[in-house]
């Protein structure tokens, strides 16, 4: 029997697993990611898209300007630090659907909503013959997208040759909270200061954090090719997402379904894709991929990040929906800051925000 101590055990290498075990590592404390490489990633199947204007009225999203400056700089450094090039800014152009909401986008008011982050934008020709764009729209700056499979790839490389990650199932029932350990089997013990759980959409079925309100998303995407040679240097967004990539080659997505969470694509999921893809874009395409993941959303469309209310041994970091690639940088920093500074968390992702659900879940 061997035993092992850390100062952190993670329970997951998706995204959330992988930013928040570097933050710890680079940091000078001892980790490992207990990772099932075979289990589905919700990480592995998202566009990794970030994009600081969003929704119909093309309002900043939440913190915009905080968390996209850092995250520029975040994954610039990180790029250098793993040796891959998976960071791609690009900007993002949003047809105007109707001269109605040209006409509200364009008012002063709305105008300011968006600030520097987007632009009124008259589309070039090469554009123009791409995407159906009669009226314009804006051009979204500081957006771009962020090759997730890729990462979490060299995320894998770089923990393996630190000897942090184990391929492993994680199992409730070696976990012993009394004394800080965790079985892994007859062979090896593990123990620990702290396990940090960062299960994506697993961690509804968590028994310590399953009373937290998690509204999980199921969504697909194609991979498809464009049937001529075009030109293409922009996300498009107007009901679905275009991410163009090399070769020709595009990524068309997303569906939104909060029924049957699973990992299956559907016909439905690629009939409906395509039916939006043809309302916006002009070049012809056959699909090559498409894939399903479940995005580990919340009621409130906020990650959630802390420690249990009474076993303070264990904390989660979750929640981060569909704008992970935006939000997982600044608050795995964050979290990090938390754990070792005693830092405060921000109230609108603290944990504690939700300690009213832990009471009535006991007293039920």
């Amino acid at each position: 029997m061997t035993t092992k101590h850390y100062d952190y055990l993670l329970v997951g290498q998706g995204l959330a697993g992988s930013l928040l075990g570097y933050s710890l590592a680079k940091r000078g404390y001892s980790i490992m990611v207990l990772d099932n490489y075979e289990q589905p990633s919700s990480s592995r199947v998202a566009a990794g898209i970030y994009n600081p204007v969003t929704g119909r009225k093309l309002v900043k999203t939440w913190l915009a300007d905080t968390i996209f400056p850092f995250l520029k700089t975040y994954y610039t450094e990180l790029e250098k630090e793993l040796g891959k090039n998976f960071f791609h800014p690009m900007p993002m152009f949003r047809p105007f659907p109707n001269q109605e909401v040209k006409d509200f986008l364009l008012q002063e008011s709305a105008v300011a909503n968006y600030g520097d982050f987007g632009k009124y934008h008259t589309p070039e020709e090469s554009l123009k013959s791409v995407v159906k764009s009669e009226l314009g729209g804006v051009m979204t700056d500081h957006s771009g997208w962020v090759e997730l499979p890729l990462m979490l790839d060299a995320f894998r490389e770089y923990f393996e040759k630190k000897q942090c990650l184990l391929q492993h199932l994680f199992d409730n029932q070696g976990l012993h909270l009394e004394n800080n350990t965790y079985q892994v089997n007859s062979e090896l013990t593990l123990t620990f200061n702290k396990l940090i759980f960062c299960e994506g959409f697993y961690g509804r079925n968590n028994p310590y954090f399953s009373w937290l309100p998690f509204n999980p998303v199921k969504g697909e995407v194609l991979r498809v090719k464009f049937k001529e040679d075009i030109s293409l240097k922009e996300m498009v967004n107007q009901g679905v997402f275009v991410i163009p990539l090399p070769n020709g080659r595009a990524r068309v997505g997303a569906t939104y379904s909060w029924h049957d969470l699973d990992w299956i694509p559907t016909e439905k999921g690629r009939a409906d894709l395509l039916e939006k893809y043809n309302k916006l874009m002009l070049a012809d395409i056959e699909v090559e991929e498409q894939l399903a993941g479940v995005r580990p959303a919340t009621k409130d469309r906020r990650p959630i990040v802390g420690l249990h209310p009474v076993h303070t041994n264990l904390g989660v970091f979750n929640g981060l929906g569909s704008k992970g690639v935006s939000l997982a940088p600044y608050f795995a920093e964050q979290f990090v800051d938390f754990l070792v500074n005693k830092k405060e968390l921000d109230p609108e992702v603290n944990i504690n925000r939700f300690g009213s659900l832990y009471l009535g879940q006991k007293q039920s």
